[in-house]
């Protein structure tokens, strides 16, 4: 596992694991605002304040200002962007960095006309690509350089999926690349946070789930609510069922993608939407012809039942799963990927005002 450093003072510089333990040692009050942290495959120094999962983990420090190193959080971003600057003139060709003394306020690029966007990111471990799937053991398809560029898609688990500016797509581990709204102020950070990392903010709550009746055997209806705290609309969600047996010995999982928009700020339940078993000319379709069930929230099923109202007779709330398990007594629902949707002015932002 790639290593992480951590400083606090001058002269106590240690390695850690990984984020877990990052996390681990800011719930035991080990981790203070003020401390330094390099990711792996880096030169460049963030302090704990910059990174969301660890900054709301410690305690307030009053004393935080007092205790940053001489040449300041100016002197820091400055040694990051100077990677950023070299990157700019690879890809883009001379492009003129202006004095940079102090941060972006969201409403421009981060070196000026032609610049890097809050929208990008930049590669910082060397020797990285990306992947088929989510998973380190994944094959690479792309391989991509310590400092390129890409454009952010999506999050699923430890992993973003993103696009190279020649367009090639996959997945890159979240720590092998510095998303550029980080380097923004604290209302920059907490505007675009959710594009990046929207399962921050999401949440499947009350979940229950009932097997149905030996006639349709192997159909298990999953029943939840999704909850969206951020000020963006969620979509492309897959979740995970899971079923176990009383030992708590996993049986089996199956992926489902959901349809559907999860609005801000809000909740939404997910329902299975069957095809109609008639044409439009009253006849009876067969059964191998029928397309499949849908799955998705009732937010979006709302919006279609407004221009085709026949179709809430073939609306059920819940998600029919087909398992091939028949016997289990445990079950979950998790999520595994989804997208925040960015606003235009949120995009606007995001490209530098352009």
């Amino acid at each position: 596992m790639a290593q992480w450093l951590v400083l606090k003072g001058k002269n106590n510089q240690f390695p850690v694991a990984g984020m877990r333990e990052l996390k681990a040692l800011a719930q035991r009050g080990e981790l203070r605002l003020g401390d330094l942290i390099q990711p792996p495959g880096t030169s460049e120094w963030l302090y704990v304040d910059e990174v969301a999962d660890l900054k709301k983990l410690c305690p307030p420090d009053d004393d935080l200002d007092d205790d940053l190193p001489a040449r300041g959080r100016g002197g820091m971003i400055t040694a990051v962007l100077a990677v950023v600057f070299g990157v700019v003139i690879l890809v883009g060709g001379a492009a003129t960095w202006t004095s940079i003394q102090s941060l972006p306020s969201g409403t421009e690029t981060i070196l000026g006309e032609g610049g890097l966007s809050f929208s990008e990111m930049i590669v910082t471990e060397a020797g990285t690509g990306l992947r088929s799937k989510p998973e380190p053991s994944a094959s690479v398809g792309t391989v991509v350089a310590k400092n390129e560029v890409l454009e952010l898609l999506s999050k699923r688990g430890d992993f973003y999926r993103a696009r190279t500016k020649t367009g090639a797509e996959g997945w890159i581990p979240f720590n092998h690349v510095i998303p550029m709204y980080q380097l923004g102020g604290v209302d920059v950070r907490t505007e675009f946070d959710p594009l990046y990392n929207p399962d921050r903010y999401f949440e499947i709550a009350n979940a229950s789930w009932q097997q149905l009746p030996d006639a349709e055997e192997g159909v298990t209806v999953f029943q939840f609510f999704l909850s969206n705290t951020s000020a963006y609309d969620m979509t492309d969600l897959v979740i995970l069922a899971t079923v176990k047996d009383a030992r708590g010995q996993e049986l089996e999982k199956v992926e489902i993608p959901v349809e559907g928009v999860i609005p801000a700020g809000g909740r939404t339940m997910v329902g299975t939407l069957r095809p109609s078993e008639v044409d439009e000319n009253g006849r009876k379709i067969k059964e191998e012809d029928l397309p499949p069930a849908r799955t998705l929230t009732e937010h979006t099923f709302g919006e279609l039942a407004e221009d085709e109202p026949e179709i809430q007779l073939n609306y059920s709330a819940g998600v029919e799963v087909t398992l091939e398990t028949e016997e289990f007594t445990n079950a979950s629902i998790d999520p595994l990927e989804l997208r925040a949707i960015p606003t235009e002015e949120a995009l606007k932002k995001m490209k530098g005002g352009k």
